[in-house]
């Protein structure tokens, strides 16, 4: 009954929140949150599976490989000089870390059961049902209309789209200077989707890359959430991971954001098992992930602090309870999937020894004064920006549009409520069943909003959906919990099923409205329709007209005209007039005596009057956008050129 109640006034606190009745949602929270506090069952800890292993090869053989394993990543080392990968250097990075893996790496004789336990064959085929429509559920919410949601690119897309050809033109760079730098995930991963299925280098292209990367994280939060809370918890975790807007809307976008949680999701999964289970594989599998999360997205960084206190936490919980040999063994096992995380980012780590300020740069404007001075006590800014980060899932706001909703919370009102109770009862499940898991994945979600919360000297970028984004799978799976453990209560598997099915619903459907119809409606009138620009201009191609003689003019905080480019196939497009110093002027324009074509903001009178006095044949047409009736743009175009 009081699992029941934490749900219900939950929920109600946070729709009450929604509806400005901030002291009856905060009164709400506190009886939700004491509700499933008390219903948190003592239990004694669960056991622990630990898994008997032996070496994978004799002991002369993995003396030979761990020198070969050093050398080939010195080597390794010392050809990704120069900010480029070569194929000595690749070669030798992939050997440095295929053998790091057979030197270490165990036989394994204990194999468990998708849901970790003996069970009836009918039993486990349910669950691996259930689990892949929930994976075509998350399919569905990142790859259904992505062409036309979001359509339009920023000037971001166009900078990954510009390295992107640099890489296809046989420019392999480690480290993408390019926009104040990049790290060379998501280039190689679109450029290997690009040559597999023959994409153009395009914002669709881009969009499938991300979309792909979010859908791989899913399995991931399962396992994560089945190794800590158990396998109905998990399930539902996966379902709330699959349709949240929170990490959907990241995904669909196109840039590195939905990077983070993907890699966050099975790092921390190897890690936890390979720590509860003692499983030298998994913690190596966790340091790939790790080197391979490093090269992501930035505040994927939080995730090496994450790691290393999860190693700490369970070294210390092994020594208090009196066994220093698992201790010892945890903490050998951590510190060989450091080095074998280290292997994996080698080529970017001989980037930073030779620019460290480059690596450094982006971060470093946000919590130093590089870009901009920092207005006020630092102290005070960090403590405000955490309070409004930790509030961003029921209370505050990120104004950021491109992949948020700037009128709502991270989280719709069902999950921001679920989120409150959730973090109450993983607490008391540490304390109750003496398991420091719990706690570790809220600890570790919350430390994963720290990259948002150390904007210092840009505030108003906090709270940040995307650079919070490492904690949804972390965080899906605190508010999965309580409802998990209502489902595992056998006096309430009816209504406790009936209610839980309830939310679920709920969640889907608020994310369905959130992604698929006031997502668009956000986007579209704030974003610059370039893809019609590049349409009319296409068509006037088309008919016969040489391209050479069609124009975006300039105008300020208007469309990126490479972003034209990419729609008609040409990203270098550089006919652009009419902007910045010095620029050549639309009307002087010389069309060597050919037809003419100008694409103009709507608001730019001046330049539609000199073209007409140039050309007074010429014809000004006001163009509605495709998707936003209210984005209007002008095409003049002219017969003759003069």
């Amino acid at each position: 009954m009081l699992t029941v109640t934490a749900i219900v006034v939950g929920i109600a606190a946070q729709l009450a929140i929604a509806a400005d009745m901030a002291g009856l949602g905060v009164a709400c929270f506190i009886i939700a949150a004491a509700c499933a506090v008390i219903s948190i069952k003592p239990q004694a800890q669960a056991p622990i599976l630990q898994t008997r292993s032996s070496p994978r090869l004799p002991f002369k053989a993995r003396v030979i490989l761990l020198v070969v394993s050093l050398a080939a990543g010195a080597g390794a080392f010392v050809f990704s000089s120069g900010n480029l990968y070569t194929i000595h250097g690749v070669i030798l990075w992939i050997i440095s870390i295929v053998c790091w893996w057979l030197v270490w790496s165990v036989r394994q004789q204990q194999k468990l059961s998708f849901v970790q336990g003996t069970r009836t064959s009918h039993a486990q085929f349910a669950p691996v049902v259930i689990l892949g429509l929930i994976l075509a559920l998350g399919a569905g919410f990142r790859f259904i209309n992505l062409y036309d949601n979001p359509r339009e690119m920023n000037s971001d897309h166009t900078e990954k789209l510009l390295d992107i050809t640099d890489v296809l033109n046989g420019t392999p760079h480690v480290f993408f200077e390019r926009n104040t730098g990049r790290e060379p995930w998501q280039f190689y991963w679109t450029v290997m989707l690009i040559k597999l299925f023959n994409l153009r280098p395009d914002f669709m292209a881009l969009k499938i890359g991300t979309a792909l990367i979010s859908l791989i994280m899913l399995p991931g939060v399962f396992l994560l959430a089945r190794e800590v809370f158990g396998l109905k918890t998990a399930l539902i975790a996966t379902l709330f991971a699959a349709v949240a807007s929170w990490g959907v809307l990241a995904g669909r976008f196109g840039l590195r954001h939905g990077l983070n949680p993907c890699a966050v999701a099975w790092t921390m999964y190897f890690l936890v098992r390979g720590l509860r289970r003692s499983e030298r594989n998994s913690m190596l599998a966790a340091g790939v992930c790790l080197g391979i999360g490093l090269q992501g997205y930035i505040p994927f960084r939080a995730m090496i602090v994450v790691y290393v206190i999860a190693i700490g936490v369970w070294v210390v919980w092994q020594y208090v309870h009196r066994q220093p040999h698992l201790a010892r063994y945890a903490l050998l096992n951590g510190a060989l999937s450091l080095v074998m995380a280290v292997l994996v980012f080698m080529p970017l780590l001989r980037y930073i020894t030779e620019n460290l300020d480059q690596f450094l740069y982006r971060a470093a404007t946000r919590v130093t004064s590089l870009e901009t001075p920092i207005e006020g006590n630092i102290a005070d800014i960090f403590i405000d920006n955490v309070k409004n980060v930790v509030l961003s899932f029921n209370y505050t706001k990120d104004e950021v549009w491109v992949a948020n909703l700037v009128d709502k919370p991270a989280m719709d009102e069902v999950l921001g409520g679920l989120l409150v109770i959730g973090a109450a009862g993983v607490i008391a499940l540490s304390i109750k069943k003496r398991d420091p898991w719990p706690v570790v994945m809220l600890s570790a979600g919350f430390i994963m909003l720290l990259p948002s919360a150390i904007a210092i000297a840009f505030p108003h970028e906090n709270p940040s959906v995307l650079r919070t984004g490492g904690a949804i799978p972390l965080l899906m799976c605190v508010c999965a919990y309580i409802p998990g453990s209502l489902l595992d209560d056998r006096k309430w598997v009816l209504p406790g099923g009936a209610l839980v099915a309830v939310v679920c619903v709920a969640v889907v459907g608020l994310n369905i409205s959130r992604v698929f119809v006031e997502y668009p409606a956000s986007y579209c009138p704030r974003s610059q329709n370039a893809s019609d620009i590049g349409n009319e201009m296409n068509a006037w191609i088309s008919s016969g007209h040489n391209r050479n003689n069609a124009y975006v003019v300039g105008y300020p905080y208007w469309v990126d005209s490479r972003a034209v480019g990419v729609w008609i196939g040409d990203i270098n497009f550089s006919n652009t007039v009419g902007a910045g110093i010095g620029a050549i002027d639309a009307a002087a324009v010389d069309l060597h005596e050919q037809p003419g074509w100008f694409a103009l903001n709507e608001d730019d009178k001046e330049s539609v009057s000199r073209l007409q006095a140039r050309y007074p044949d010429g014809i000004a047409q006001v163009i509605t956008g495709s998707l936003c009736s209210e984005k209007h743009f002008v095409v003049f175009t002219t017969f003759v050129g003069k």
